[in-house]
């Protein structure tokens, strides 16, 4: 089975692959490498899994992951945490020498005091941090990139500095999923621990905008007494001012009934794009 994630090797993807792999073992995996989060999606087969990355401690939320998960027909089985830190190197003998430096996209939000430090350097994004390791390695002098931390052992680069992230208790989410459609029907397998925690994440859409509709939405879970833990809105692309709003409902497994029953209230009223069940 291929479990497909952004690669190179050496990625924090690839350090969460590992780290769901370790908490939940699988027969015959192969970890299948891919440039872009799009490729990641459609690399994913019938019988395989995919990770992508959906928030971080310091930037927020993965836009690119949030707009694939919107249109997408996916079950998401389950999440990792991992630690992120990073570390710069450059091929310079000090900061002040650096005339461009690579970084990820989604890394540049988290390391802003560093790129403070050099306002004449030209930021090149790049799509991975194993890609800003490698255009590095290939670039010539005066180039620097921030990289991860655990990559500064292993390179060889004049000028390092560790450690260079906004905060250093940082650390992504990863989702992990089948590409396959979520549905709003329970599972009918048993639940061995009743006061083990689920997470159900899903997309609302309501057909009109007007006052306090965003107010109608959330009374259900309040009122079943499901703890919201995100919501985020994303316009729906067909006309200003419709939005589509991700939501993750969290609750124990005792409430998993009462769950659903509410799920397909509101299906009676909101467009209901569902992303799964798991237990977290």
């Amino acid at each position: 089975m291929k479990f497909s994630v952004l690669g190179p090797a050496g990625t924090f993807a690839d350090a969460a692959a590992h780290a769901y792999l370790l908490a939940h073992p699988i027969n015959n995996v192969e970890i299948d490498y891919h440039a872009t989060f799009d490729q990641v999606y459609q690399a994913v087969e019938p019988d395989g899994i995919g990770l992508l990355p959906l928030e971080n401690q310091l930037d927020g939320f993965v836009l690119a992951t949030l707009q694939r998960l919107q249109v997408a027909d996916v079950t998401e089985i389950g999440e990792v945490t991992v630690p992120v830190n990073f570390g710069l190197a450059g091929r310079v003998n000090r900061l002040a020498d650096i005339k461009r430096i690579f970084v990820q996209f989604k890394t540049e939000g988290q390391c802003q005091k560093l790129l403070s430090q050099l306002p004449d350097a030209q930021i090149i994004t790049t799509s991975s941090n194993m890609i800003s390791v490698s255009k590095l390695r290939h670039g010539v002098d005066g180039d620097a990139a921030i990289i991860p931390q655990s990559q500064l052992a292993v390179q060889a680069f004049p000028f390092k500095l560790d450690n260079v992230a906004d905060q250093d208790n940082n650390a992504t989410r990863f989702i992990v999923f089948k590409k396959q459609p979520a549905t709003l029907t329970m599972p009918a397998r048993p639940v061995e621990d009743a006061t083990a925690m689920f997470k159900f994440p899903l997309f609302v859409t309501p057909p009109t905008e007007e006052p306090g509709v965003l107010h109608q939405i959330l009374t259900y879970p309040t009122d079943a007494h499901l703890n919201l833990v995100t919501i985020m809105s994303l316009p729906t692309r067909q006309k200003i001012g419709i939005y589509s709003f991700y939501i993750e409902i969290s609750g124990t497994f005792a409430q998993r009934q009462v769950l659903f029953e509410t799920l397909n209230q509101m299906a009676q009223v909101y467009t209901l794009h569902p992303l799964g069940f798991y237990a977290v």
